[in-house]
């Protein structure tokens, strides 16, 4: 179940889904958003309020970039304009047929029907209405996650938040050098994590994870009271934040739980606008207490802001959905907690089967060649990861696709897995009986995680009513 909150941003009137005929969707017309521009300093009230989104009935009508520099509040309400024409052209997209625009609505539907009309349709597929070339094959998405010619910002270097495509994250927004500088600061026992070994991270975790579940009532809501409150407890200790700022910092860093979906769908303005408030707090405060402690400036605390944001609410999405999965399957949570040395095995097959990543964005630095079709530079390239993990053209025994290589993902993989398969452990040891105790509901506007909104848990086994 899918729950679309109640937003100033109205979506298209239009919320059909015309399904693609076997040839294919009709020629679209491209939809193109505002141009970029900078954003306000964060906190600043525009000075006039964005625009509605356009319905599916009216054009969408792209305007010029301003020849001179606005006012900061009309920067920061064509930003929010350029954000609402985004998201009418993936919702005019999906109405076309597009099986990438279906994916982007993120809608109540499976995402595996359309992730499966994109494989149909070869190696690389067009999505012509949001200019953006889409792969389910894992072949190329292979070579999509590592060639050089693949990047995370353009070829000229320009941010991704200031590319013409949705409001991003700014700590997210990093390219491969960036990300390969930044690493080494990330590893265990390196200048930022005091661990030396991922054992020990997780014994650390399963720790924290015992101290949520003993607060815990007997019906808990396994997203929200458990899964997005334990990344933020382990960072701080192991980023050896003192005890007030471990406090602020494990309470502010769920905050940031839209960042990665924002990465290519437009969240509603106030939550957008939210959420680079919280990672600007995390930012900053981390900066306050790293870049000193760890010796190496400013990259310090800047890896440690990567790394947080993105390893919160992936791993969160990874404990919710391996445990989702193993009580969806007879018998399985029961193999588990009567030989919780599985949870590791659980997690990888997770990574496997259902990525909590299910999709990642490259842009082309230089004309390069992909699955035979000419790219120029400048393309935009999508991954399906969760299709791609699941190929039927994979080679046997293939390792996981899981989590990308490259970008944030090269600091924070170790830790998110590492987390995870402590999490369950843990629930495994301490929860023999858990079960569903309600339904389950998927966060809105999330196509890249389908992070669940809430997740109802009991600690027990129903007792039947006395007669």
């Amino acid at each position: 179940m899918t729950a679309e909150p109640l937003s100033a941003e109205p979506l298209p009137a239009d919320r059909t889904r015309t399904e693609p005929s076997p040839a294919g969707p009709a020629p679209a017309k491209r939809l193109t958003a505002v141009p970029p521009v900078e954003p306000a300093s964060a906190g600043r009230t525009p000075s006039e309020s964005p625009a509605t989104e356009p319905t599916a009935a009216e054009p969408v009508v792209t305007e010029a970039a301003p020849t001179t520099r606005p006012r900061a509040g009309l920067a920061e309400a064509l930003v929010a304009r350029r954000n609402q024409l985004t998201r009418a052209a993936q919702w005019f997209a999906g109405t076309e047929g597009d099986p990438y625009g279906l994916l982007l609505r993120a809608g109540a539907d499976d995402p595996a029907l359309h992730e499966e009309r994109v494989r149909e349709r070869g190696p690389l597929y067009c999505s012509a209405p949001l200019d953006t070339w889409v792969t389910a094959h894992r072949a190329v998405a292979e070579q999509v996650l590592t060639d050089p010619a693949f990047d995370g910002t353009g070829p000229d270097g320009t941010p991704d938040g200031l590319d013409g495509l949705p409001l991003r994250s700014d700590l997210l927004s990093l390219d491969r050098a960036t990300a390969a500088r930044l690493a080494p600061l990330t590893a265990f026992g390196g200048p930022l994590l005091w661990a030396r070994e991922e054992n020990c991270v997780a014994q650390r975790a399963a720790t924290y994870a015992r101290r949520l579940l003993e607060g815990c009532g007997d019906h808990f809501d396994l997203a929200e009271d458990f899964a997005r409150r334990l990344p933020g407890a382990v960072l701080a200790e192991q980023f050896s934040l003192p005890d007030t700022a471990h406090e602020e910092f494990a309470r502010v860093l769920p905050d940031c739980r839209h960042a990665l979906d924002g990465l290519v769908c437009p969240q509603p303005y106030a939550t957008a606008r939210a959420t680079r408030a919280a990672e600007a707090t995390v930012a900053a405060l981390l900066a306050r207490h790293l870049s000193e402690a760890a010796g190496a400036g400013e990259d310090a605390a800047r890896a440690a802001g990567v790394l947080a944001v993105s390893a919160a609410e992936t791993t969160t999405v990874l404990i919710v959905d391996t445990v989702r999965r193993l009580l969806a399957r007879t018998g399985a949570w029961q193999r588990l907690t009567a030989d919780p040395a599985l949870a590791a095995e659980a997690v990888r097959e997770t990574l496997r089967t259902s990525p909590p990543v299910r999709l990642e964005t490259r842009t082309t630095r230089t004309e390069t060649t992909l699955a035979g079709t000419e790219l120029p530079a400048g393309a935009r390239v999508a991954v399906l990861m969760a299709a791609a993990g699941r190929d039927p053209g994979a080679p046997a025994g293939a390792a996981p696709l899981g989590l990308a290589p490259d970008l944030h993902f090269a600091l924070s993989a170790p830790l998110i897995t590492s987390i995870a398969g402590a999490a369950l452990r843990t629930l495994a040891e301490t929860l023999p009986h858990l079960r569903e105790a309600g339904e389950p509901v998927t966060r809105p506007r999330s196509p890249v995680l389908l992070a669940p909104a809430r997740f109802p848990v009991a600690k027990r086994e129903s007792t039947p009513c006395a007669s």
